[in-house]
């Protein structure tokens, strides 16, 4: 199948997509998030960092209208 998405065109299997989502509902959240956490750290090796960042914690107050 192929989709255009922001200007940039993807080929997509649908088969790959299914077993990749089954692949991944099969792993716990630990494992899901240890994998984008070792992704995250990859991707600023690659980009020359020389430690990998720390993420944002952050926390925003909104006053809600009523």
């Amino acid at each position: 199948m192929i989709k255009w998405k922001d200007r940039r065109l993807v080929i997509i299997d649908r088969d790959d997509d299914e077993e990749t989502r089954r692949f991944w509902q099969q792993k716990s959240p630990e494992e899901r998030l240890s994998a984008v956490e070792f992704l995250r750290e990859q991707f600023y090796i690659i980009q020359g960092y020389d430690s990998v960042p720390r993420i944002k914690r952050e926390l925003n107050m909104v006053e809600r209208l009523k």
